[in-house]
């Protein structure tokens, strides 16, 4: 005699049994899984795609040469999204374009460096030539970042 239960079915005829009551989406039941998932579709290529953003990607990696236009899909432009926001709040005054400032040669600034160094953080003397290789060229950042730390700096004032 066998030990333990004795199947009736194989699992194999258990499962078949299963599946024949299941719906195999066929006739009105399968209608909805029939339907796309992805509402948008490429005029290209026909991709099917989930959202106007992924459809914008897809224009920029595979068709880099056609412009993407949300109008075709339904969408608003995005020429229109941010016109509507600007008629709403009042445009902010255009700032006046600032001619770019010019400096004093490099040794006149690494001598009001110095100076600015003694009397504020002279322990920082010896960053001087570090400083003046990062910011050769950069002499606004400079003055930014010196205003932010000691108060309202002027290079142009300091080296004369």
């Amino acid at each position: 005699m066998a030990k333990g239960k004795v199947r009736k079915h194989t699992a194999k005829e258990i499962q078949r049994k299963i599946d024949s009551h299941k719906s195999k989406g066929g006739g009105k039941k399968g209608a909805a899984a029939r339907k796309p998932k992805c509402k948008l579709v490429c005029k290209v290529c026909m991709l099917q795609s989930p959202s106007i953003t992924t459809l914008r990607i897809h224009y920029g990696n595979k068709h880099p040469r056609l412009t993407f236009s949300p109008a075709e899909y339904g969408f608003p432009d995005e020429d229109e999204k941010q016109a509507k926001p600007a008629a709403k709040k009042p445009a902010a005054p255009a700032k006046k374009e600032e001619k770019a400032k010019s400096y004093p040669p490099n040794d006149k600034i690494k001598d009001a460096l110095t100076k600015l160094y003694t009397e504020k953080a002279p322990e920082k003397l010896g960053n001087i030539d570090k400083i003046m290789t990062k910011y050769d060229g950069k002499w606004d950042k400079l003055e930014e970042g010196l205003s932010k730390k000691f108060g309202a700096i002027d290079l142009n004032a300091m080296c004369k």
